[in-house]
């Protein structure tokens, strides 16, 4: 069944979700990013996993805000922050669910 392992790793690099990101303006990239993002939070939610990271990159900050945002509202979540600067830098999000 494709589909369904459980990634606790999301690259939300452009590159990792679509091989035409460099055609593609700025604007429908983030919102490639935020959707992959949010329908991988539904299903991790619905799985019921403990955690997930999603990798975001560093850039200049938009998708990191955008992904931020969204984690706030939600109450499924229990916390979220910078993943293992060890291994991403400042370039991932670890979210925890209750």
């Amino acid at each position: 069944f494709e589909g369904l392992a459980i990634e606790t790793e999301i690259d939300l690099h452009a590159e990792a979700l679509t091989p035409d990101f460099k055609k593609m303006p700025p604007a429908e990239i983030l919102r490639l990013q935020i959707t992959t993002f949010e329908n991988k939070m539904s299903k991790a939610i619905a799985m019921a996993m403990p955690e997930i990271t999603f990798i975001h990159g560093v850039g200049n900050g938009t998708l990191k805000t955008e992904i931020q945002k969204r984690l706030s509202k939600n109450t499924e979540i229990k916390s979220y922050q910078d993943a293992r600067k060890d291994k991403f830098g400042y370039g991932a999000t670890l979210v925890k669910f209750k």
